[in-house]
């Protein structure tokens, strides 16, 4: 069949080899095998022959250094039986055993043997006992000192409990000196670290104060020695002596040790050492030792003049230890706090707390009276922008700034101490602002960003990096340093400075320009900066917050060795200045930016546009731009993985009590977990950011964007949301019948319905509502149950309804108490409820955390209900009060300043504007840092009176003319933040709930209103003309001619003034104010309906759908006397 097989292959033949050695060719000839396999073994032979060698060279060496070893030992111990017997039956004077013993000893001594240590210590005292013979006469051998000394601290260091033989030890030592103090210039960090292991324990000496204080200076005070010994032993003297915890002698004699200490000196010394790579090699602990011990020398030698190397020395210090100070520093522990402090130092730190001489010394920084000396006796006496003026400003600065990084509690006063100090100069003494304005605006950092940011991106990107030779000591850093600590100080400032003063300071160019500054103005009111002054300030910070957001990638992208495990750069790890990174260095431009901003909203004082950047995007595109950034920051939360639970801590810590009952230990856990999920979250928050510049833009810089364009971004924002929620379907309607084919039992729209009976409108829209949670978005049925049980007929438009919203928000704010207004009627949350709700609870035997937490609910159902209007578009004729508002826009609730407060009670404010123009008056106020509130309720006979202190032991710190700025600060604080926190962060979880807060944060407090309750500007009836419809005989017929009595209707409405048209408005649609973007946004439109043909009867409104019922009159005056009659008396859906 296959007549061509042959059985031989026609291809290739293929060589398989199955033994899996690839060194030999199966194939090949064997002769070629044999000539392989010779070499190989010949290798092999020679590698053994190799290693036979390397063994016996090895066996060889071993012998020899076991030999050396032996020898060494027989020596040794030769060596060890002649001082033996030469201190038990040899030479009886101190002087022949000393000169026989000391080669011997020298040649057989060993630290970690205890006799050796002995014999040295039997030296010693013979060298005592004859005052040094064997080395004072003849031709001393330096070089035997040299490594007796080095024997003697061995055998200190390791025998340290001496006994009295320690004072022999310390006499020999102050000999040594005397003879030669060279000899402990190897070895100056094991002689201190033997001296402060002295000064830990109680050492049975002879007068042991004077003789170790002797000891410890002695090497300090050598002026006949180059400087370069003495630099070493002040080096020495700081790392190995000062950095030792709990040196017991020299804490308690501490003057003593001081007069003989150069302070200078020491501070030139820790100057020269980089602080920063010293931690890879020192503890921590140490480390907070040192600064404790520096500390205590300085206020020990109260030096009148402070050298920029101090200052220095402190900044490097607080800076490498700032997160461990904040984390279980001073503030937390007080002096009633109770803690157990018989611990060691070593297991403090283990357990994360100070100890209390540590805490003790770095709570002197913050005493109102450090602050200020070492503000006044560090600054510079030059008065021209100088190189000189510049550094020594810089070098205030960079400790100002560590200082309230670290002591964050204690900020306020830091800056109101900095606030009063008068900082000399060749010219006088100049106020810190004043100081820091001169330096800061001639800085070619802040000439060249106040011109763009542009110079802003350029000077950012070259930043020199720490670790440079010249570290932070360099042009750029000291500019940096000094800018910062006056927006630090200015944003302070503005917090308070009422209106008053800021617009009298604008009258001038600069800080202390005002004609009618003196001695006896004040000093708030004499600091304002003048108009041209603040104009250059918000260009500059316009334009360098807008870089430090927008451009943020790129300028982490400059710092690419800056990487985290992902390989993901953070703004933490880009350090500005001063420990410093990009996040705080924009809290800090942002903080005095809004100020600024937020003052200028309120009372315009700038040129139009002054905020705007439009110029640096294609503003055509820049709504859908936005958007996209949205979604991909979107999909980038959809794909991180879900919180653990109980990373998320709340930080109430402000709430006054809220610590109460919490140990020691549950307190720092606390704030450790706090200290983590702030971290985490804001790692989450720059990568988000990444992907999203513009959005980060109007998240934290909303106003260089115009307001009409933020309004359309925040409506296309809340379209998609409803799209997305929706499954595609954004109206009511379509939505719902979706939902019914999608599921025929219906029960997913039953969640969405209620029955709301009138009278009882809040609670019941709550208990039926409230499982919704976010649901809530969805649109929602509602039925009404009139007085009598009847469920009411009337037009719901498909969802929810405006009728149902609007009445549940006007009952809420009428009958819950939940609210309250002010003098002009704008409300805000009751900032006693929660405290009267808990005194009732009590009264009547309930349980106070379910009272809390029923109350908290409604607040936050109330932010629900408010945020449905917001989303769906719908103006409530509400009034929030502006410092209320303005929580709802930053996530930062904290900040507070003066005139937020005046919103709030207009007495209490001019009460504190009186105390802060009228220093000289303060002390007979008779005022101690604690407030009273009265917590009566309506039923309580007697008035209940309960006192919260503003700081610790508040009952007991009187107000003085020093520190009523600081007491001005914590009245507003309390009252704006403190006392109402509870209740407005349950409103703002609510709010956010429907709202995102990235959404709210697009606007200020003004255009939140507006965004709430409609456009107070004139209302304009072309407008609302426009974008009207017609139902019924007044449809507009194919001729597009309006019907005549509707002619009539806009006629009137022309002929209306803008009060009257807002009656109308406010008839029909139940608000007077129409929506920011024309009443095109207005949903349902306005609708004007058929009534009738009989012109006696009224119009009639319903406000649920925006329709007006309009009878067919044929006279216009008639039409405007009934229509007028209908607004003005109220007449409704039931009047015919």
């Amino acid at each position: 069949m296959f007549s061509t097989f042959t059985g031989q292959s026609a291809g290739k033949r293929r060589n398989v080899n199955l033994s899996g050695n690839r060194a030999h060719n199966p194939w090949a000839s064997p002769a070629t095998l044999g000539s392989s396999t010779t070499v190989s073994k010949a290798a092999a032979e020679r590698e053994k022959r190799q290693r036979e060698k390397e063994r016996l060279k090895a066996a060889k060496c071993l012998q020899r250094v076991w030999r050396g070893s032996q020898t060494r030992q027989h020596l040794r111990a030769q060596n060890r039986a002649a001082i033996d017997y030469l201190y038990h039956h040899g030479q009886p004077t101190p002087e022949a055993r000393s000169r026989e013993a000391l080669p011997l000893v020298l040649r057989s001594f060993q630290k970690t043997n205890y006799n050796d240590r002995q014999r040295a210590l039997w030296l010693c005292r013979d060298l005592h006992d004859s005052r040094f013979a064997a080395f004072r006469s003849g031709a001393p051998d330096m070089i035997q000192l040299d490594r007796f000394v080095r024997v003697l601290l061995d055998a200190s260091e390791e025998e340290a409990d001496l006994g009295p033989q320690a004072h022999v030890v310390l006499v020999v030592l102050l000999q040594v000196l005397e003879l030669r103090p060279q000899a402990i210039e190897p070895v100056l960090s094991q002689y201190y670290k033997v001296m402060a292991t002295y000064c830990n324990l109680a050492l049975s000496l002879q007068s042991p104060f004077m003789l170790l204080n002797k000891v410890v200076t002695t090497p300090l005070s050598l002026d006949k020695l180059p400087e370069t010994f003495v630099s070493k032993a002040y080096h020495a003297f700081a790392f190995s002596f000062l950095a030792t915890p709990d040196i017991f002698v020299f804490e308690h004699n501490l003057g003593a040790f001081a007069a003989d200490i150069d302070l200078d000196r020491l501070s030139n010394a820790l100057a020269s050492e980089k602080i920063e790579t010293t931690k890879q090699y020192i503890s921590r602990t140490r480390l907070l030792w040192l600064l404790a011990h520096l500390i205590a020398l300085q206020q020990t030698k109260q030096q009148q003049i402070l050298h920029t190397s101090y200052l220095q020395v402190l900044c490097s210090l607080l800076s490498v230890l700032s997160d461990h100070i904040q984390l279980a520093g001073p503030a937390e522990q007080g002096a009633d706090s109770g803690l157990d402090v018989t611990n060691s130092a070593e297991d403090e730190m283990a357990q994360g707390t100070l100890p209390a001489y540590v805490s003790e010394k770095l709570g002197l920084l913050t005493e109102s009276r450090a602050i200020t000396g070492l503000l006044e006796s560090s600054a510079p006496g030059h008065e021209s922008a100088s190189n000189s003026e510049l550094g020594d400003a810089s070098v205030l600065a960079g400790y100002v700034l560590t200082l309230i990084s670290c002591f964050p509690n204690a900020g306020d006063e830091i800056r109101m101490r900095l606030f009063f100090s008068n900082i000399p100069t060749k010219k006088g003494r100049l106020p810190a602002l004043e100081y820091l304005w001169k330096v800061m605006k001639w800085t070619p950092v802040f000439r060249s960003i106040v011109s763009g940011s542009e110079a802003a991106l350029n000077i950012l990107k070259t930043a020199p990096h720490p670790s440079t030779q010249d570290g932070e000591n360099d042009s750029w850093h000291q500019q940096w340093r000094t800018i910062l600590l006056f927006l630090e100080l200015y944003a302070f400032v503005l917090k308070l400075t009422d209106d008053a003063d800021f617009f009298g300071g604008l009258k001038g160019d600069q800080p202390g320009s005002n004609e009618k500054a003196g001695d006896d103005m004040p000093r708030v009111r004499s600091s304002g900066l003048g108009l041209g002054s603040v104009k250059r300030l918000t260009l500059f910070l316009k334009h360098l917050g807008f870089v430090l957001y927008y451009n943020m990638p790129e300028l982490l992208a400059s710092r690419t060795s800056a990487r985290n495990l992902r390989g993901v750069s953070r703004p933490s790890m880009f350090v500005v200045t001063a420990g410093l990174d990009l996040d705080k260095v924009r809290r800090m431009v942002m903080a005095a930016m809004r100020g600024l901003y937020e003052r200028d909203s309120r009372r315009p004082f700038l040129p139009k546009n002054h905020w705007l950047m439009t110029n640096k995007f294609d503003m055509a595109g820049f709504k859908e731009a936005v958007v996209v950034e949205a979604e991909r920051q979107r999909a980038l939360g959809d794909a991180e993985p879900e919180e653990e639970e109980g990373e998320d801590v709340e930080e109430d810590e402000e709430v006054f009590g809220s610590r109460h009952g919490m140990s020691a230990t549950q307190a720092l856990h606390r704030r450790y977990l706090q200290l983590m999920a702030r971290r985490k979250q804001a790692a989450k928050e720059h990568h988000r950011a990444t992907v999203g510049p513009k959005l980060e833009i109007l998240k934290h810089m909303p106003f260089v964007i115009p307001f009409t364009k933020r309004v359309s971004i925040f409506r296309e924002f809340i379209k998609l949301d409803k799209i997305r929620r929706r499954q595609g379907y954004a109206d009511p309607d379509s939505w719902r019948m979706f939902m019914m084919s999608f599921d025929p039992t219906r029960n997913s729209l039953a969640r969405h319905q209620a029955l709301i009976r009138r009278g009882r409108l809040f609670k019941d829209a709550q208990d039926s509502l409230w499982p919704l949670g976010d649901g809530i978005k969805e649109p929602v049925q509602i039925t009404f149950e009139d007085q009598w049980g009847m469920q009411e007929a009337g037009i719901d438009g498909g969802g929810v309804t405006k009728e149902f919203l609007t009445s549940v928000i006007s009952e809420m704010l009428a009958d819950t108490n939940l609210f309250v207004a002010n003098s002009k009627n704008a409300y805000y949350p009751n900032p006693l409820i929660l405290e009267q709700r808990l005194a009732s609870a009590r009264r009547h035997g309930i349980n106070e955390n379910e009272a809390r937490v029923e109350l908290l609910r409604q607040y936050e159902f109330a932010g629900r209900i408010i945020g449905k209007c917001m989303y769906e578009g719908i103006l409530i004729n509400v009034v929030f009060a502006g410092f209320f508002l303005l929580k709802w826009a930053t996530a930062d609730t904290k900040q507070v300043n003066l005139n937020d407060l005046r919103e709030l009670d207009e007495d209490l404010y001019r009460g504190l504007l009186f105390m802060k123009n009228n220093e000289d008056e303060v002390d007979d106020l008779g005022l101690n840092f604690a407030v009273h509130d009265d917590i009566s309720a309506p039923e309580d006979k007697q008035p209940r009176i309960v006192t919260r202190p503003l700081c610790p032991n508040g009952n007991n710190v009187p107000v003085t003319k020093e520190n009523r700025l600081l007491y001005i600060t914590q009245v507003a604080k309390y009252r704006l933040h403190v006392q109402p926190f509870a209740q407005t962060q349950a409103f703002l979880k609510g709010l956010k709930m429907v709202i995102e807060p990235g959404w709210l944060s697009m606007f200020n407090q003004n255009e939140l209103q507006r965004l709430v309750g409609g456009d107070s500007g004139a209302i304009d009836v072309d407008d609302l003309r426009k974008n009207t419809e017609y139902n019924g005989p007044y449809q507009i017929g194919d001729d597009g001619e309006e019907h005549d009595t509707v002619k009539l209707f806009w006629e009137v409405m022309e002929e209306f003034g803008d009060e009257e048209r807002r009656e109308v408005l406010q008839y029909v649609t139940s608000t007077p104010r129409a929506p920011l973007l024309g009443f095109s946004q207005l949903y349902p439109r306005f609708t004007i309906s058929y009534g009738g043909a009989d012109e006696t009867r009224l119009p009639s409104a319903s406000t649920c759908v925006n329709l007006l019922k309009l009878p067919r009159y044929t006279s216009k005056e008639v039409l405007r006397e009934k229509l007028l009659y209908a607004v003005k008396s109220g007449a409704g859906f039931d009047l015919s």
